[in-house]
């Protein structure tokens, strides 16, 4: 029996914008669907019954780099039994989330499976920025862009000493 898990990540800072409401809704529907458990930050509210939520550990105002978060959920998955792990993650962040992802399960060894929900990219793209957001670079493309061009191009090893 394969056990199924959640990892949801934010995009921006304050749970009522609306990137944030967006992943909270693509997480809640996925874990009801899956009868699974949630892996996320405290941006993304998950308000449904019955749906198991483990929130990650955050300093206020600095939200983890997405390398920790992904190092966590594995490592959570792994304690729990999860062998397949779903990530809600706004379109802009999905690369660079699932080859993070990707990179915490080879790290550990681990035999888990990484799906992206294919439900982020019904989204709109012009949603995925919000100007409410307290996490400048998630306002808006032109503000998220270069910081992500850079973390693409940059060599992984010094990526990997960066986000740990």
């Amino acid at each position: 029996m394969e056990t199924k898990g959640i990892v949801a990540f934010a995009f921006g800072v304050d749970g009522k914008i609306l990137p944030n409401l967006e992943l909270a809704k693509i997480a809640s529907d996925k874990a009801e669907e899956l009868k699974a458990p949630v892996y996320t930050q405290s941006d993304i509210i998950i308000i449904r019954k019955g749906i198991e939520v483990v929130y990650i550990k955050e300093e206020p105002d600095n939200p983890p780099p997405t390398l920790r978060i992904a190092r966590g959920a594995v490592k959570w998955a792994e304690r729990q039994g999860i062998t397949e792990l779903w990530v809600a993650v706004a379109r802009p962040h999905s690369w660079r989330a699932m080859r993070d992802m990707e990179e915490a399960v080879r790290e550990t060894g681990a035999q888990i499976a990484v799906q992206i929900c294919e439900e982020i990219y019904d989204v709109p793209a012009s949603e995925w920025f919000c100007p409410d957001s307290t996490q400048t670079r998630t306002r808006s493309w032109w503000r998220f862009w270069p910081r992500e061009a850079v973390l693409q191009l940059l060599p992984f090893w010094i990526y990997k000493r960066v986000a740990s």
